[in-house]
């Protein structure tokens, strides 16, 4: 449908994006604003999901590949071709959908899973088939106990708030209940305790932990069809696999203060396998075969995870897509004009090598990377606030989108589109070609040359010992910036803080713009904490000397902007001292010496 589709609108697409497309810059050959084709687009459809909500599968192993929308409004509605199919109501808002082969019957029928709370619906033709449910989580036997003498009646509430409380601030794990016994105000606990005591009747509580991002994992074979296993997380910090049927978990890890946000599986279950697990507190935790081989700290919360040809992309709320080799060391990074709104990795059929990146921004632009280079740029009317990129229909590759009004949009990438983004010619630069201009050789060359060889090892001794010394004396230096506060950038360990500052100036004079970036790398927010500015009155004068500070949450980089003015441009430059302190202590948490520039003189 999508391709006759294709044939009867080509003529008439290709001229409306001449209007509808903005310019694309001039890095971008002037065929690449044509990238898409606009196959379908229906303004009032009326949805609400997120990425991980949406997947394209082959429901009924006719070939005709159908879209399955797990939306916020509680409905698993699916779309075939330009119509809804039909309608499903979910018990709860669903948090992933995705598709896999549980077995090798033929025909192949793709099984359909909804992840919603605690539980996995596995459809089957559309039609429910099985449920998974996770196991409920360990309660401490401390706990269990004062629960069955608060009911029993040997324990007072005061007793048992008392102990709960005591339960709850150390380092077990506590349930739900005894979290909502916390909440209590003090003048309902009586009727309160005495209702959750009879709520579970004797019984211990019971945690249950839910379902927060899903993903599939081939098991033997890198097949299309191949049998694949679901691979989940859990708020409690879990990852587990499941069998191809669904119906248990067959491997089962345990990340420690890490809640799983995204998952990205690659390999075979049976031979090797890495999942890559984006968590909720700014990391990158990397597994191999079940193992953490590391983990890496991003410098804002992420937002989206894709595989690449060579590794893994992370999205972060500081608009930069970041590049992640197996290893967990960063090999790009691109910084983009406006904050993520959705991500989702592109690989198509003809060109297997060439992984790349759809990105939605802020601004309406839908962008396509391969690795760091642009490949294409269009403007959207609407942002589009998730995406997912497959097959649909009959068509090979189709990028399918939700507006954030609700629209469905639906496009095609043209099979002649290439995916190089630009890049040079491969073989070897024509440089190499040039032969180098050698000089002759003299009595004096041939003569060190001896010498060098009869007296290499103590030459090559003495080189690395210097080049120690001087690695050393670097970072003593550097070291010593860093704690005394003598730069633009400072950093802070004590008091139990971890915090950097970087300070920068922004203007040509007299008037200036001091943006301060404060991060707080800890693990525990800071409160009640200012910032002073000290500089020669005669000078210079601030907007504000002192600025009260908001809670600094970790993993979060705020950012200040203070109004400088030089009040003499013929006296030369100085510096301005920037001390971070708090109401608890009389020592400054950090400190940073910004160098003002030299200021133009004001125009009359």
């Amino acid at each position: 449908m999508l391709a006759s589709m294709q044939q009867r609108k080509s003529a008439s697409i290709a001229k409306g994006n001449e209007a509808a497309v903005p310019e694309v810059p001039p890095a971008l050959p002037d065929s690449r604003a044509g990238f898409w084709l606009d196959a379908h687009y229906d303004p009032v459809a009326n949805l609400k999901a997120f990425s991980t909500c949406l997947h394209t599968s082959d429901l009924y192993g006719d070939g005709d590949w159908r879209l399955a929308v797990a939306g916020l409004d509680k409905k698993l509605k699916v779309w075939k071709g330009t119509q809804m199919a039909s309608e499903h109501t979910l018990v709860d808002i669903p948090s992933a959908a995705t598709s896999f082969y549980a077995d090798d019957q033929t025909p192949r029928i793709q099984a359909l899973a909804v992840a919603v709370g605690p539980n996995v619906f596995i459809y089957r033709n559309l039609r429910p088939y099985f449920k998974f449910t996770l196991p409920p989580e360990t309660v401490s036997e401390v706990e269990k106990s004062v629960w069955r003498q608060l009911h029993a009646g040997s324990l007072s509430s005061a007793q048992a708030r008392q102990a709960l409380h005591k339960l709850s601030t150390g380092t077990t794990p506590v349930t739900s209940c005894t979290t909502e016994l916390q909440d209590l105000d003090e003048a309902g606990q009586e009727a309160d305790l005495d209702t959750l005591s009879k709520q579970y009747k004797g019984e211990p509580p019971v945690q249950q932990t839910v379902i927060t991002c899903m993903t599939t994992v081939k098991k033997a074979y890198d097949e299309e069809d191949a049998v694949s296993c679901l691979v989940l997380g859990t708020e409690s910090g879990q990852v587990m696999v499941l069998s191809p049927t669904a119906n248990v978990a067959t491997h089962h890890w345990q990340l420690r203060q890490h809640v799983p946000a995204f998952l990205c599986a690659s390999g075979l279950l049976d031979v090797e396998h890495r999942v890559a697990i984006a968590t909720r507190h700014g990391k990158v935790v990397l597994m191999k075969n079940g193992a953490v081989t590391s983990t890496i700290h991003l410098e804002a919360l992420p937002l989206g995870i894709a595989r690449s040809h060579k590794g893994f992309l992370v999205g972060c709320t500081n608009s930069t897509v970041q590049c992640f080799n197996l290893k967990g060391k960063r090999t790009f990074c691109v910084n983009l004009p406006s904050p993520i709104l959705a991500m989702h990795g592109l690989e198509t059929a003809q060109q297997k090598i060439a992984k790349c990146l759809v990105v939605s921004l802020a601004n309406g632009d839908l962008r396509v990377y391969n690795e760091q280079h642009l490949v294409s740029v269009i403007k959207l009317k609407s942002p589009v606030n998730a995406m997912t990129f497959g097959k649909f229909g009959r068509e090979e590759n189709t990028l399918i989108s939700i507006t954030r009004t609700g629209g469905l949009d639906v496009k095609i990438l043209p099979r002649t589109a290439k995916l190089d983004g630009g890049r040079s010619a491969t073989g070897t630069p024509p440089e190499q070609d040039i032969p180098l201009d050698i000089p002759k050789r003299t009595a004096v060359y041939i003569q060190q040359t001896e010498r060098e060889k009869a007296n290499a090892v103590d030459m090559h001794t003495t080189f690395q010992q210097e080049l120690v010394k001087l690695r050393l004396a670097t970072a003593k230096a550097y070291m010593k910036v860093m704690t005394d506060g003598q730069g633009a950038t400072s950093t802070s360990t004590a008091s139990s803080a971890s915090l950097i500052l970087n300070a920068k100036v922004s203007g040509l004079g007299p008037a200036f713009k001091l943006t301060l970036e404060l991060c707080n790398h800890g693990s525990q927010p800071i409160l009640g904490a200012a910032l002073v500015l000290l500089y020669n009155k005669q000078m210079y004068s601030a907007q504000q000397d002192q600025r009260q500070l908001p809670a600094l949450l970790p993993a979060l980089q705020y950012q200040f902007d203070i109004r400088i003015r030089c009040l003499d441009p013929e006296a030369g430059v100085d510096v301005i001292k920037i001390l971070m302190h708090s109401s608890k202590s009389p020592v400054p948490m950090l400190s940073a010496l910004v160098k003002m520039p030299l200021s133009e003189f004001e125009e009359e």
